[in-house]
């Protein structure tokens, strides 16, 4: 019970030292009021879980008040479960008759307002019913939410033990002629201990372990079919979660027999880029920067061509998120930043080779939240596995993949 309290006044003051601070960047931008409404930063500042599906929430922040949340009747109850203060104002309905609407009630509370920001991730139908004198698109929320406070450090670097341990678990069950689908099976396990040692909530957890194999590995944002066997590879694993509102990625590029001449080439030229990548990661250094320090590795050895996505995204409340690691940003990192780098190189036909980690930005140079091994010896499992292998002989005929 005392830890229970412990927990839930560590939460309290990070919401309410996150609102203050939101408060403060009021004042310095010359806001009267600001508009919130993303679910996600809506939990960011309030920790209440919810899905709105048609029905918008709002949360209105003013400098030295108790911030608004705006909600549907349905929800007056669930929400009044605070655990930081705010004024409940609730709407009936959407839609609702005239007068009772959400964006009657949002035009009423924001009538006394001058110049009043708004969030720039807004639904442009929402936004277009507003009624305001001033209404500005800004990003201050995204702003905030890109530098970590130590209580977020500790929660990313949870879900990052559990990417591990998810990969290991990948390694351990994987096998030559195994289907696509095995592998997916993982998530149930990791839910089952999420929910035996009391940190499951199900609306802000979401959890994907995969693997996708050669050639399909080729093309990262594919879906195999899930008949398909793996063979040597190389195939590429992940860990993609987000674990009680907190994400974490681990990917890993592996070999189920000896990799070819090239296949170790390949491997080597993308462990070199991450490493000349890894290498300028550190607070005040420019995003583009660490991109391009990848790309023009990849270009010394003629590989641009191969190259199919950015060197890195940030991690946070989801597993993309600003800062990008991408040659358009205009983004310097900070200290406490949580972001990827995962350069890869794409053969069509062959396959994809790339490794990605989660990692904290520091002051001079940065921590690596998943730790799970990257050398290509580790990545080339020659062990049998063979229980796993009895298990999915039997889904595979039972499934009749």
């Amino acid at each position: 019970m005392g830890f229970q309290v412990e927990v839930m006044g560590m939460l309290k003051q990070e919401l309410t030292n996150r609102m203050k601070q939101l408060q403060e960047r009021l004042i310095t931008s010359e806001y009267d009021a600001y508009i919130i409404t993303a679910e996600e930063d809506i939990w960011y500042y309030t920790n209440i879980t919810y899905k709105p599906e048609e029905r918008p929430f709002f949360i209105i922040v003013v400098p030295n008040h108790t911030p608004t949340l705006l909600v549907p009747k349905l929800e007056e109850s669930h929400v009044h479960k605070r655990i930081i203060d705010y004024n409940i104002v609730s709407y009936w309905e959407f839609p609702s008759s005239e007068g009772s609407n959400w964006y009657d009630k949002l035009n009423q509370l924001i009538q006394g307002y001058s110049r009043i920001g708004i969030e720039s991730n807004v639904r442009a139908d929402v936004y277009h019913l507003m009624q305001a004198k001033e209404l500005v698109l800004a990003q201050l929320v995204e702003a905030q939410r890109k530098v970590k406070s130590v209580y977020e450090i500790e929660k990313i670097r949870m879900s990052a033990k559990v990417c591990d341990e998810a990969m290991e678990d990948i390694f351990n069950t994987i096998y030559r002629g195994a289907s696509v689908l095995e592998p997916f099976t993982l998530s149930k396990k990791v839910q089952t201990n999420l929910i035996k040692t009391k940190q499951f909530d199900p609306i802000t957890t979401s959890l994907l372990t995969a693997v996708w194999n050669a050639p399909a590995s080729a093309m990262p944002h594919s879906i195999p079919e899930l008949g398909d066997r793996f063979g040597d590879g190389p195939n590429v694993a992940m860990a993609y979660y987000r674990i009680n509102g907190y994400s974490a990625e681990c990917e890993r590029t592996f070999f189920l027999g000896q990799p070819t001449k090239d296949d170790v080439e390949m491997f080597q030229h993308m462990q070199n880029a991450r490493n000349r990548a890894l290498s300028m990661v550190r607070a005040g250094v420019r995003a583009a920067d660490i991109d391009a320090e990848a790309r023009a590795y990849f270009d010394q050895h003629g590989l641009l061509n191969r190259l199919l996505h950015r060197t890195g995204h940030g991690v946070g409340l989801r597993n993309h998120e600003g800062p990008y690691i991408a040659e358009g940003s205009n983004e310097i990192l900070e200290e406490n930043m949580v972001i990827t780098i995962e350069p890869g190189i794409y053969i069509e036909g062959v396959g994809g080779y790339r490794h990605s980690d989660t990692i904290r930005v520091t002051k001079d140079g940065y921590e690596l939240l998943t730790t799970f091994p990257i050398d290509l010896v580790d990545m080339t499992i020659t062990k049998s596995n063979r229980l796993a292998k009895l298990k999915g002989k039997f889904m595979q005929k039972y499934l009749k993949l």
